[in-house]
């Protein structure tokens, strides 16, 4: 698969069975439909809504049609790319403040995993693309 931000091949990272594609250069992921539901489960009853920017929508990597931009979480402070038949893009970072607005709304998220997204993305602050 193709980052839609660099149009460069991903990579596969996989936890508990689940396999996330990665973005060597822009430190993107995507997550297949139903990923992110398996990762944080809290996710779920937060949803997504329909965001209110003026980003353009980004090509889906598996089936190219144009994402929609939408915000996720409780706070709604997250923006995603949804494409509502393939799966989500979170730009770089944008993992962990999901994480963080889980957190921060009482919402559980498994302490194993957090260390994993800790480990797989980069830190806030490190040089970006």
């Amino acid at each position: 698969m193709k980052c839609p931000v660099c149009r460069v091949p991903t990579y596969v990272v996989e936890y508990k069975g689940i396999e996330l594609d990665l973005c060597p250069d822009c430190a993107g992921v995507w997550f297949d439909r139903g990923e992110l539901d398996l990762l944080l489960p809290a996710v779920g009853g937060a949803g997504l809504s329909e965001a209110q920017t003026r980003e353009n929508g980004r090509p889906c990597p598996l089936c190219s049609r144009t994402m929609a931009k939408m915000n996720i979480g409780p706070g709604r402070r997250v923006l995603v790319d949804d494409c509502p038949t393939c799966g989500l893009w979170f730009d770089r970072h944008e993992v962990e403040d999901l994480s963080r607005d889980l957190v921060e709304h009482s919402l559980d998220v498994d302490p194993a995993l957090a260390e994993f997204l800790g480990g797989m993305f980069p830190v806030k602050g490190e040089d970006e693309c």
